[in-house]
């Protein structure tokens, strides 16, 4: 017999003729000589911060930091089933958080930060589950997306396009008003002589034509005589 020392925060695996057996906590601890070696793992928690490119549902390009935390807690498994348990979460999280940060919009992306880390710490969870990785405790949090100049270049004609199509709308908008409401007095004037010479008359002011203007009812012969008596008078 002799004895092995694991500090803390390591756990060891005892591997006897190269099978996997008892797991170790931080101490000292009497082993098998020649046929038994330790495997040790950190069971701290680990940290890391990675950039996740992500193509946003507009197909705008952007980066993401992700920063993440995880730890061991399962010995056998994370030293046995993956050669390398936190090489293999780094890659998952970048596959895991730009899959569903790309079902947004890049003006989206800031705003759903927490789904996104919430969605991921789900989603990783369940895979170490599945493929034992014996990590757990995870903690994810996707930062604001990353705007390289081009990019900002990009959404500001993307806004100014957006501000004039508006602007356009806006404008057919009130064109279409204001020709319901033409058809609206054409309509009324219809049938009306007396309303038709009138609108005539003022569109003659409006234009500058001068002079003094008259309104009369064309229809009515009593109005007709003291006019025609009028305009003989002033033509004299």
């Amino acid at each position: 017999m002799f004895f092995t020392k694991i500090n803390a925060p390591y756990a060891g695996l005892v591997i006897i003729a190269g099978k996997p057996g008892a797991v170790l906590p931080p101490g000292i601890h009497f082993v098998m000589p020649f046929i038994t070696t330790i495997r040790r793992v950190s069971t701290a928690l680990h940290t890391q911060e990675v950039d996740v490119d992500v193509i946003t549902r507009g197909g705008t390009p952007t980066a993401i930091k992700v920063g993440y935390t995880a730890r061991v807690v399962d010995v056998k498994s994370a030293l046995i089933n993956v050669e390398n348990a936190f090489a293999t979460l780094r890659a998952s999280v970048i596959s895991v958080v730009s899959g569903a940060a790309n079902s947004y919009t890049i003006d989206q992306l800031a705003q759903n930060k927490n789904e996104i880390s919430e969605a991921a710490q789900a989603e990783l969870l369940g895979l170490s589950e599945k493929h034992g990785w014996g990590l757990g405790d995870f903690q994810v949090a996707v930062g604001d997306p990353s705007l390289s100049e081009e990019l900002k270049k990009l959404l500001m004609r993307e806004e100014s396009v957006r501000r004039e199509s508006a602007a356009n709308l806006e404008k057919a908008r009130h064109q279409i008003e204001v020709a319901q409401q033409l058809v609206a007095v054409a309509k009324e004037l219809e049938g009306n002589p007396f309303a038709q010479e009138l609108l005539r008359m003022q569109v003659l002011a409006d234009m500058g034509t001068g002079g003094k203007v008259i309104v009369i009812d064309s229809q009515n012969d009593a109005a007709r005589g003291p006019l025609a008596q009028q305009m003989m008078a002033s033509t004299a």
